[in-house]
């Protein structure tokens, strides 16, 4: 079933209309269960090499927040959204994965460290355009 999300400013709708659009959205009753959560993952390190491992981090996710969330019967629901590896920046910066040993540095820094690859030049100039509002 689609996940739908609304991002609405404080008192935007009433509870009534809330209600009004999960029953006509869902296909499970309509009703928010008494608890609830919902997540995503966005998962941009590397895609799933093949299917095999999909299903081993699926396992993993199920295996990290079941404990914790079916004792408290919450239903849980869960997506994971591959992002191409190119978009994915740490403080500006393409995490170092193909560079392991700064890769390491990262880890053992719990932070990111500017590396070569990631230094601009020194003769660089930054030349920044604002659009002046109307």
């Amino acid at each position: 079933m689609p996940h739908w999300t609304f991002e609405l400013s404080p008192n935007a709708l009433s509870a009534a209309e809330k209600a009004t659009l999960a029953r006509q959205i869902t296909e499970t009753g309509g009703e928010a269960p008494p608890k609830a959560i919902f997540f995503y993952i966005d998962h941009a390190a590397s895609g799933f090499p093949s299917e095999d491992r999909r299903l081993a981090f699926i396992a993993r996710v199920n295996k990290i927040v079941r404990p914790i969330l079916e004792p408290k019967d919450i239903k849980w629901e869960y997506n994971i959204y591959e992002h191409p590896r190119v978009n994915w920046r740490v403080n500006g910066m393409i995490p170092p994965v193909d560079h392991p040993d700064i890769w390491q540095q990262w880890f053992e820094g719990n932070q990111p460290v500017m590396y070569d690859d990631q230094l601009p030049p020194k003769d660089e100039k930054v030349i920044f355009h604002s659009v002046a509002e109307d």
